[in-house]
């Protein structure tokens, strides 16, 4: 029996995990040190202990409805997984997402299992950009509704006087306005071919070979959005149904995790408007990922520390903090760890070897499978 790929890697992943929580220890404990006030452990003791069993409840069915979508894209492609395989395949993703830089183990080892589970890496690709898809409409949808009662009672409120509506609609517009210009901006091969110069420019960058990396991610950019496109449009002209089913799915997985600290909010007596939290953490885990640490080397901690003094009393700021995190990144490396763990152990039990009979799906072309994977 051959070893297990490269991608499931068990020691660099551990590293990678005792990294992200030793940053983020480090983070938070300097959030509660300078948060911690004299009525914080009064309000401590206002906690409501029935809400944990609902926090944990929303992580599990947030789970089970990534792990159902997982499920549900690969048979509509043609693929049809067991509903434990794309559980493994989606516990997996959510603890590589977690424990390396910028989230790019969750892309490599989802990529991996499904190959293993006899699905061809660019179906495997195209499904995944197809998620994303899914996710930035949903977001999309959202956002105009959370940006406009951001204006009316959190950070924004702070920039008029009077909020009013017409308020909302100027910010609106001036934030459609700098989405479409940088959409725009990136799409210009001028800007491109002057940003390379510039990363070229000095000898850090010829070093580092910038400008070469630069063209490499715009290639993989184009390659994402083209495969995203593929996907999209064969889904949406075959398989309609399931690409709705992914959305509804989508908001339910979604609205179970952007749900977390709206609750723990409400059980420490402090109700508030989940919309504009929704945002604040879309925007706080999407900077995350632009970090070069695993975890988000504890930016997510520090950038919520600044956030959410606009929301709750300075004093309960770091022990919200800590529960929220806990139920947002640590249950997710705990579960997906001991999953991602679990399937290195059981690889080739849980995925048996592909024997290489299934056809391209998606019109795309497919890699051919070697002997050495097929099925003894």
């Amino acid at each position: 029996m051959s070893q297990a790929p490269r991608i499931l890697d068990q020691k660099r992943m551990l590293r990678y995990v005792l990294q992200g929580l030793a940053l983020g220890g480090i983070a938070s404990v300097l959030v509660v040190i300078f948060t911690t006030r004299e009525e914080t452990f009064e309000r401590l003791s206002q906690f409501s202990l029935a809400t944990l069993p609902l926090l944990f409840g929303m992580v599990l069915v947030a789970w089970a409805c990534n792990g159902f979508r997982v499920w549900l894209m690969c048979r509509a492609a043609g693929h049809p997984l067991a509903y434990r395989q794309a559980i493994a395949v989606s516990l997996s993703t959510e603890f590589g997402i977690a424990a390396t830089p910028a989230g790019v183990g969750g892309t490599i080892i989802r990529l991996g299992l499904l190959r293993q589970a006899g699905v061809p890496l660019t179906t495997a690709g195209s499904l995944l950009a197809t998620d994303a898809a899914v996710d930035i409409v949903f977001f999309g949808l959202l956002a105009p509704f959370a940006i406009y009662v951001l204006l009316h009672e959190g950070l924004l409120a702070r920039l008029f006087d009077s909020p009013s509506e017409i308020d909302a609609l100027i910010l609106l517009a001036v934030v459609l306005a700098c989405f479409v210009s940088l959409l725009l901006l990136l799409r210009s091969s001028t800007f491109h071919r002057r940003l390379s110069r510039l990363l070229g420019a000095t000898a850090f960058g010829r070093r580092r070979r910038l400008p070469g990396r630069h063209r490499l991610l715009r290639r993989q950019t184009s390659r994402s959005i083209r495969s995203m496109g593929t996907s999209l449009g064969f889904l949406w002209r075959h398989r309609k149904g399931a690409l709705f089913a992914n959305l509804v799915i989508a908001s339910l997985q979604w609205c179970c995790r952007y749900m977390m600290l709206p609750v723990i909010l409400w059980s420490f007596g402090h109700p508030v408007n989940p919309l504009p939290l929704f945002l604040v953490q879309g925007v706080l885990f999407g900077l995350s990922l632009l970090v070069v640490a695993p975890g988000g080397g504890g930016s997510v901690e520090l950038l919520t520390a600044i956030v959410l003094p606009t929301f709750v009393p300075t004093g309960l700021v770091g022990v919200v903090l800590i529960v929220w995190r806990f139920f947002t990144y640590h249950l997710y490396v705990l579960g997906g760890g001991a999953m991602f763990f679990y399937t290195c152990h059981h690889l080739h039990r849980l995925f048996p070897k592909f024997d290489g009979s299934a056809t391209p799906e998606l019109g795309l072309e497919t890699e051919p499978e070697s002997k050495g994977n097929a099925r003894g």
